[in-house]
């Protein structure tokens, strides 16, 4: 028995929203350290291009910063500048040559961010240090969340600029979408006075616009890509 027999879903084409991958294997998002000066580079380009031409379905890039106060690591992606859309053409350009999408991925690390490369408060839902990092960060205020939230438009809107296929919200460990949503990580004076606000049940509302608006901020920013 032949492995696309024996695999028939595996190696089976399937739609995501308007793009259609040819398998069902995805090479998914990790960290390469290949940017330069926040910028995509080169090694970028001929490091996707090899995993599409092994075969994968889809690919989705290591993530792109939506603020400046979103920098974890030194040789991160800063897609809020206009100056990566070279860059991010170069990218895909190389990946459609073997004709496989390719989605990038978007996030604001929230606490699990340094000030060592910034310079900036670090900004999370709430000052409570994340265990891994340690900075005790600026909890942000309403205005804020607002600039975040309008960040992840605008990386949005240079991936579609760039010819990413889609998108990709990271709203798992290391994200402010998710930390938005963690009771440990937003501090009892914070909870409090959003229950004594909004009454019962607002709490976790009240916490999480990042995690609700993030999504529909950047599929209106993307237009007809896919996001997931």
């Amino acid at each position: 028995m032949s492995a696309t027999s024996r695999y028939r879903y595996l190696f089976s084409p399937l739609r995501i929203g308007p793009v259609v991958v040819r398998n069902r294997i995805v090479f998914s998002a990790h960290l390469t350290n290949y940017a330069e000066d926040g910028l995509p580079s080169q090694q970028h380009a001929d490091y996707y291009a090899a995993r599409a031409a092994g075969g994968v379905g889809l690919i989705i890039t290591e993530e792109h910063s939506t603020h400046p106060t979103d920098w974890p690591y030194e040789k991160l992606i800063h897609g809020f500048h206009r100056a990566v859309i070279p860059g991010y053409r170069n990218i895909t350009a190389a990946v459609h040559a073997h004709d496989v999408p390719i989605f990038a991925q978007l996030n604001h690390n929230g606490g699990q961010a340094s000030s060592m490369f910034s310079r900036l408060p670090v900004w999370a839902p709430s000052p409570v240090p994340d265990p891994m990092f340690r900075e005790v960060p600026k909890a942000v205020e309403r205005h804020e969340i607002a600039e975040i939230i309008a960040g992840y438009g605008t990386v949005a809107g240079h991936c579609a600029e760039g010819g990413f296929d889609g998108i990709e919200l990271q709203c798992s460990h290391s994200s402010s979408c998710a930390g938005s949503c963690r009771p440990r990580r937003t501090s009892a004076r914070t909870r409090t006075a959003a229950r004594c606000r909004a009454g019962p049940g607002s709490c976790l509302r009240s916490s999480m616009p990042c995690a609700r608006l993030s999504g529909p901020t950047a599929r209106w920013a993307c237009g007809s890509a896919a996001m997931s």
